[in-house]
């Protein structure tokens, strides 16, 4: 079986925060953050596989710290799991001071993508994380994962009430 680092799969944007990126509080639009999740983490998951997929999830979204003009951002997004047809990318923002260069996490979330239908069960590479931080984040996968499930049945008897 293949293998592939977590840094293999590592996607990274940096950007500067414009006004039009604020929301009527000052700070960074979480429609934007949410965005910008989907674009990283896809990126990830291609590194990651070749077939085609679809966002299916996002969990465990923490607006850490504000993001505001006076910050820079950087978006950093890798894979730290994967299991039939779906892929966990973990992505982290973080917000630099433009005059200090001090950083910090403004965000974290969990992502899943799923692979298309037409491409079956994905034989996917065998994940090793290397630093402290993946290593930490991809020994919590199954946990995430068994969460995400039980969740899923809830959420379908949810979807089961709701009226259009």
């Amino acid at each position: 079986m293949k293998e592939i680092t977590c840094k293999q799969t590592r996607a990274t944007r940096e950007q500067l925060v414009f006004d039009s990126d604020l929301n009527d509080k000052g700070t960074f639009f979480g429609g934007t953050t949410l965005s910008l999740l989907d674009e990283n983490a896809g990126l990830a998951a291609f590194k990651f596989t070749n077939v085609k997929f679809a966002t299916a999830n996002y969990d465990h979204m923490n607006f850490w710290n504000p993001i505001t003009t006076q910050d820079s951002i950087k978006i950093v997004s890798y894979v730290t799991g994967a299991n039939n047809r779906a892929i966990e990318v973990f992505t982290k923002i973080s917000a630099i001071d433009l005059k200090t260069q001090a950083s910090k996490i403004a965000f974290s979330s969990f992502c899943t993508l799923v692979t298309l239908k037409q491409y079956g069960d994905v034989k996917f590479p065998t994940l090793v994380p290397e630093s402290e931080e993946e290593r930490y984040l991809v020994a919590g996968y199954a946990d995430r994962l068994n969460a995400r499930k039980a969740n899923f049945s809830n959420e379908k008897e949810l979807l089961g009430h709701l009226t259009d």
